[in-house]
């Protein structure tokens, strides 16, 4: 067979298809039931990672490690949790501020009978001989007593300086206040501590113990009237 005569074979074997191909186009609820069934979170999460600031990456991995994935309803969640634990944090730090102050010492009892309220001392303290009744304390070996008429002493010391307004029921949280712009604030907030410690304390004191303390009133006393 010559090489025409094959060639006009092979094209008498062809055959063409004739279907008609149709096409079909899904409606838009089909659309939406399909693509309802997908998680597309993969999809979100390759889209918006460069996107992403180091604070969204940081959270969105914090929310993975607990509750092993990043949805949108674990974020909720996750920001519940950290909003419950800032305030628990926030009121831990104030309740520690707190006991650090003399504060707690106030929130102990009635105002009348609070560690640094003289409500009960009926005369003008400007008229009672401080030296006396420290003197008298001292003789009788009441070293709490003693503390007691330092303390008073040195209020009224800053009231008759214009430092501080003394009045009966006053706590030394009171003068504090008036004290925080002087220079004079630390050292009577060691001298307060000194009176929580003796008097409201009730511990025992000794005469060693009360001249090791004895002059912290001394050199606050110096301190006030140079």
């Amino acid at each position: 067979m010559s090489l025409n005569n094959w060639a006009i074979a092979q094209t008498q074997t062809i055959k063409y298809d004739s279907v008609i191909v149709k096409t079909t186009k899904p409606t838009t609820s089909q659309e939406e039931k399909v693509f309802s069934q997908v998680n597309l979170d993969f999809a979100k999460k390759i889209e918006n990672k460069d996107q992403d600031s180091l604070w969204d990456r940081f959270w969105n991995w914090l929310t993975d490690l607990i509750f092993g994935n990043s949805s949108e309803d674990s974020k909720a969640n996750m920001f519940s949790i950290f909003l419950w634990a800032l305030a628990i944090s926030g009121i831990i730090i104030v309740i520690w501020l707190l006991t650090r102050t003399e504060f707690t010492s106030f929130l102990r009892g009635n105002t009348k009978n609070t560690a640094f309220n003289f409500s009960d001392v009926e005369e003008d303290i400007s008229s009672i001989d401080f030296n006396t009744r420290i003197k008298k304390a001292i003789d009788e070996k009441d070293y709490r007593l003693a503390f007691r008429w330092h303390y008073l002493k040195q209020l009224n010391i800053l009231n008759e300086r214009k430092i501080i307004n003394y009045e009966p029921f006053k706590t030394n949280i009171d003068y504090g206040f008036e004290l925080a712009k002087s220079p004079y604030q630390q050292t009577f907030t060691d001298i307060s501590r000194i009176y929580d410690y003796v008097w409201y304390g009730k511990y025992d004191i000794t005469m060693v113990d009360y001249e090791k303390l004895e002059n912290k009133f001394k050199s606050f006393e110096e301190k006030i009237k140079n």
